[in-house]
This record gives C-alpha cells, structure tokens and sequence, in this order.
C-alpha cells in the first residue's frame, strides 16, 4: 500500500488594522456612566482637529503628485487678434483622469443675480477641500440674449478659476512663436483683469473709451490683453473716480 500524504490547508488570518486610539478613548468615555461630558466633549473637538489636519496633509501631498502628472494641455481656444488660449473642455478633459489618479476631484458651483458668481472647488477622498471664486457681470457684449450673457461669464469664470486653483499657466504667458513672445507686451493676469473690470463697472466707465485711452482697440475681449505696465496708472484712475474725485 502506498502511503498518502494529506495536506492540511490554514487560513492565513485577514489582517486587522488598529484601532484609533484617540476614538477607543471616546468609546471608553462614553460608556462610562460616571464620565465627564464636559471632557468627552473636548476630546471630540481635538478629534476633529487631528482628523483635519490629516486630511489637510494628505489632501497636500496627493495634489503634488497630481500636479506634477497634469499634461501639456493644448492652447486650442481662438481669442482676440488670434490670441490662443486653452479652452475649459481642454483643461478639464486633460486633468481630470490625473486628479482622479490621486484621489481628487474638480467640481463648479454658480450663483447668479446681480453678478455671477463662480467657485471651483477642489476636494480630495480624505475630506479636505480648496475653493477659489470670483465675481463677474454678465456678459453682454456682442448681441447675446440674456441667457447667453449668463453663460458666457460662467464658462470664462470656470476657466480662469480652474487654472488658478490648479495651478496652470495657460495662454497669457506662452506662445508657440519664440520671437512673438519675444515682442509681445506683456499682459494684465486674470486677478487684475477681474480687478478692472470691477472698477469699470462700478464707475460705469464707458468699456471702449477706455480702452483707448490706453491705445487699446475696443472691445471686451481686448481687457484681458490690457498693458501690464499701465495696470497700476489705470487702478488709480478707476479708484479716483469711484471716489468721486478727478
């Protein structure tokens, strides 16, 4: 007879991970008929506090590893005077399979009435999030109806928001041409283009004489392509009148 060898199979046991210290503390006090709610309760804000600050953390390192994974994104968008751009579909189609990589996610939320009012928020799996917003009139240039207007200002909200809550530097600051680069002067930044036109709209400041006062050519569009060096000259003389002086 030939001998069998059996084989005795063990189940390796899962893995437990270990138990928070800090809510093993809380459990312990809130069985306790005896304990002090007082104290209970200044170990749930410090709770609150620790958790947060691990998100904060966790929320940091995972947008540094998306950052440095977020692709060339294509200047695709066709601005005033030929100016490229990149456009909303681009930056989000292009970031989003990376954001989500790492755990995070980009979301846009508006409100609307007498201004619109866009904010981009930036939220990663352990809790912790990021909000930029910023503030526009309607845009009615052109022969937009009323809805029109609505959406042309969010998609322009969304794309500046985007990039500055992501990081991007797009548009304003490259350019395929080498020596254009070279000529061109250099721009106002989306902050001080939404600095502006606050201040023109406040004074109820004619867009186009404006515009020409500072060699521009009128027109909307032609504000995001404003001097640089003439911001600051410009601010002054929308503040002064704000002011009401000359």
């Amino acid at each position: 007879m030939s001998e069998q060898t059996s084989i005795v199979k063990f189940k390796s046991p899962e893995a437990v991970l270990p138990a928070d210290p800090m809510i093993s503390m809380v459990e312990r006090i809130a069985m306790d008929p005896n304990s002090d709610l007082e104290k209970l309760e200044r170990i749930l804000a410090m709770k609150e506090r620790h958790d947060a600050t691990t998100a904060k953390a966790a929320f940091a390192a995972a947008f540094a590893r998306a950052s440095a994974s977020f692709p060339i994104i294509p200047l695709n968008g066709i601005g005033h005077n030929s100016k490229k751009y990149a456009t909303l579909k681009d930056i989000t189609r292009l970031t989003r399979p990376v954001l989500s990589e790492h755990g995070l996610a980009l979301t846009f939320s508006i409100e609307t009435g007498n201004s619109i009012v866009v904010t981009a928020e930036l939220m990663h799996k352990d809790g912790h999030s990021k909000t930029t917003s910023i503030t526009l009139p309607a845009d009615n240039s052109g022969s937009k109806n009323a809805v029109q207007a609505v959406g042309s200002s969010q998609t322009y909200g969304q794309r500046y928001t985007a990039q500055a809550i992501l990081g991007l530097s797009l548009g304003d600051d490259i350019d395929d041409d080498a020596n254009s680069t070279a000529q061109r002067t250099e721009t106002i930044s989306g902050d001080q283009f939404f600095e502006l036109k606050g201040l023109i709209d406040e004074t109820d400041t004619d867009l186009d004489k404006f515009i020409l006062a500072y060699g521009g050519v009128p027109g909307e569009t032609q504000l995001e392509e404003f001097p640089a060096n003439q911001f600051e000259k410009a601010k002054a003389q929308l503040i002064r009148k704000k002011g009401g002086t000359k």
